[in-house]
């Protein structure tokens, strides 16, 4: 054995060195001092969503204020406004554009068109198209124009964001919904409210000016579909998640 190696073998036999830490429990404290703050930052999320919901259902709870949260609530190519007093109006007319076969709307618009077929109503009795709508609008219609049964109207909501107007009274109810799928809707019924539709240059279309009875309006891909007719909630659902 070299000399060097051996001295050396020498000395480390006679130091003392202290014992090893032990660095378990050293890292646990460290990780357990990391973990704590992002644990009080979730706690103060998941308080502070909790607290939200509660006061968003004591809010809808009352009247006055379920109406004003229900102004900040919308679809696209639809909005409901509450007004204390309709509008006089001096027509009724449907006025639904142009009629056509199904082939001549699913030429006319720039979306898929499928003919529904409604339980208890079968398929529609006359088929019209707006063509001033951008993408085209089409409406489904049982029943005849002066005895309108069911009213289905389809279209683009996303070129279309402020197409339909709403003004309902204080005795029409405004109620959010999910549809097909949970797709965000407007229940809109009890007494009949005003209906109307805006051109290209968002200015009110007097000709489409009317009374309108329960209707339920909803978003499904890039379509917005309303449905109008004498039903109520359930029922106005039930159609609803048949359209094809």
């Amino acid at each position: 054995m070299p000399e060097l190696e051996r001295q050396l073998r020498e000395l480390g036999n006679a130091l003392e060195l202290p014992a090893a830490p032990d660095l378990v429990d050293v890292v646990r404290a460290r990780i357990a001092e990391e973990r704590e703050p992002r644990r009080r930052v979730r706690r103060s999320l998941v308080l502070a969503i909790a607290v939200l919901g509660l006061a968003l259902a004591a809010a809808m709870a009352v009247p006055q204020a379920r109406t004003a949260i229900l102004e900040f609530l919308h679809i696209r190519g639809a909005s409901v406004e509450k007004v204390p007093t309709l509008p006089s109006i001096s027509g009724s007319g449907l006025d639904l554009g142009e009629p056509v076969s199904l082939d001549e709307a699913r030429e006319a618009v720039s979306f898929e068109v499928a003919q529904p077929e409604l339980p208890g109503l079968g398929r529609p009795d006359s088929i019209y198209v707006d063509r001033a709508t951008p993408g085209g609008q089409v409406f489904f219609l049982w029943g005849t124009e002066a005895r309108a049964q069911v009213l289905l109207s389809e279209f683009r909501g996303d070129l279309n964001p402020e197409l339909i107007g709403k003004q309902a009274g204080p005795e029409t109810t405004i109620e959010p919904v999910n549809v097909q799928g949970g797709a965000p809707g407007f229940w809109v019924a009890g007494a009949n409210h005003v209906i109307y539709y805006l051109d290209r240059d968002g200015e009110i279309q007097e000709e489409t000016i009317r009374l309108s009875r329960n209707a339920l309006l909803w978003e499904r891909n890039d379509l917005t579909l309303r449905l109008e007719g004498g039903f109520g909630k359930d029922r106005a659902l039930e159609l609803a998640r048949t359209v094809p």
